[in-house]
């Protein structure tokens, strides 16, 4: 495997079949060497999944990229809006106190939920694999390269997909408080739980594909609350706005997308 701690453009010279592209460093940050290798060019079909399939080899993990401006990739990724800092994965016992505290805290509104914020239902537990994930993950790539605006690859070195978002300091929830090393440790706990991969990032959005949906109902409520947690904005604002039509559209589904307002 190419060396983890060898800077970030000997990693990427090491990719074969690379398109032409630029590094870049978190802005504001004097000297710092560069977390991000964006293409110059859209990504086509089956880039992403070879990349991800060498991610074992070469340290990088692959991201489909688009930015705040339809079809401009400046913020946050060109002019480099990120905020990296020294974070340690959460497990699940350590996230359950944050999830739970963000669930509730999304029905705090007495006029919109008078009756005040249901039941913590705890976390999921692990779900059964209906595919490989990184068979889920290319075709859900490949979908994204064949609808909407052009995305281009990243790379970024990062131990797994999961912890893209703390490396770079992703600032896209800032709106809502949580860090990058809460929102990888969460990604890293559905890794493990709900073979998700992570696929796509935006300016405020990220997209994982998903190998373990929930089967039914009463496997996708918890799931739900978990959502909810991580982001509210997911079920109230890009969502149904109710929890458990939200928990419904989960089950069996392969994509997951995420909106921070």
């Amino acid at each position: 495997m190419t060396d983890a701690h060898a800077p970030l453009a000997d990693l990427v010279a090491a990719v074969p079949g690379l398109p032409t592209g630029r590094l870049v460093a978190p802005a504001g940050y004097g000297g710092a060497e560069p977390l991000l290798w964006v293409a110059d060019v859209p990504a086509g079909r089956g880039r992403w999944a070879e990349l991800a399939a060498a991610h074992p080899a070469t340290g990088l993990w692959p991201v489909l990229l688009e930015g705040l401006a339809e079809g401009d990739l400046a913020r946050p990724w060109l002019e480099g809006e990120f905020a990296p800092a020294p974070w340690a994965p959460l497990d699940v016992p350590a996230l359950e106190p944050l999830l739970a505290e963000a669930f509730a805290g999304a029905f705090e509104d007495e006029d919109e939920f008078p009756a005040g914020p249901p039941p913590w239902p705890g976390p999921s537990p692990a779900l059964t694999p209906v595919a490989d994930p990184a068979a889920v993950a290319a075709v859900l790539a490949d979908e994204l390269v064949d609808h909407g605006a052009p995305r281009h690859l990243g790379l970024v070195p990062a131990a797994r997909g999961a912890d893209v978002l703390a490396v770079l300091g992703w600032l896209g929830a800032t709106n809502h408080d949580t860090a990058p090393g809460v929102l990888s440790s969460v990604l890293r706990s559905w890794e493990d739980r709900f073979g998700v991969r992570l696929v796509a990032l935006g300016f405020d959005t990220v997209v994982v594909s998903v190998a373990a949906p929930p089967a039914d109902a009463a496997e996708a409520l918890p799931v739900a609350a978990e959502h909810l947690g991580f982001c509210y904005d997911a079920v109230f604002q890009d969502g149904p706005g109710d929890l458990a039509a939200y928990a419904a559209e989960l089950v069996g589904t392969g994509a997951w997308r995420f909106w921070w307002d």
